[in-house]
């Protein structure tokens, strides 16, 4: 491999924190939307977010990244578009607190576990650790979260947790990572 693009991918000086800072003729517009498009690669894989700052920031080769992290070039490729997708559907969904969802949801929604249901598929974007936490099917929590949905999307005080959820439900193969990843961090922060 080339020595100098082994020090460009592993150098502190092209690290995040040393990269320029935008240009003045960017707009404003841009300069917020590639700061928050920065702020959402904590939100997806570590490794997908690796891959992500390698090839597009620092300009390293997929063939190269797929001898890193031990995969095929092809397989580098899907997810780094995959991890793209991510990011553009994360930054559509408003990062709540746990507590004010409960505390929201639970004004409106009489049975618990349609509001922990909302709230663990907020948190996690997953049916079967929301099914595994509150004791029931996939099936039973799939049901309730769109029937949960589908009530919510008549209440105007909240508009924003259905919008979020509304996403969240669109983009569930998307938003859901490998059971084991959930332990450790979850998908909304």
């Amino acid at each position: 491999m080339d020595a100098n693009l082994m020090e460009r991918m592993f150098s502190n000086e092209d690290s995040w924190a040393n990269l320029p800072t935008a240009p003045e003729q960017l707009s404003e517009e841009t300069k917020e939307r590639m700061k928050e498009i920065i702020e959402q690669m904590s939100r997806i894989n570590p490794m997908e977010a690796d891959m992500i700052e390698l090839h597009i920031l620092k300009g390293v080769p997929q063939s190269a990244l797929g001898k890193i992290f031990h995969y095929t070039q092809p397989n580098i490729h899907y997810r780094v578009n995959r991890a793209i997708d991510r990011i553009k559907v994360l930054i559509k969904v408003p990062i709540l607190k746990e507590e004010y969802l409960y505390s929201e949801l639970g004004r409106y929604f009489s049975d618990e576990k349609d509001v922990k249901v909302m709230v663990l598929l907020y948190l996690y974007s997953s049916q079967s650790h929301a099914a595994r936490m509150i004791g029931e099917s996939q099936g039973k929590v799939r049901y309730r979260f769109l029937r949960c949905l589908d009530s919510l999307k008549h209440i105007e005080s909240l508009a924003e947790i259905y919008s979020a959820l509304s996403t969240i439900s669109e983009n569930l193969t998307l938003l859901r990572k490998n059971d084991e990843l959930i332990e450790v961090k979850r998908t909304i922060l």
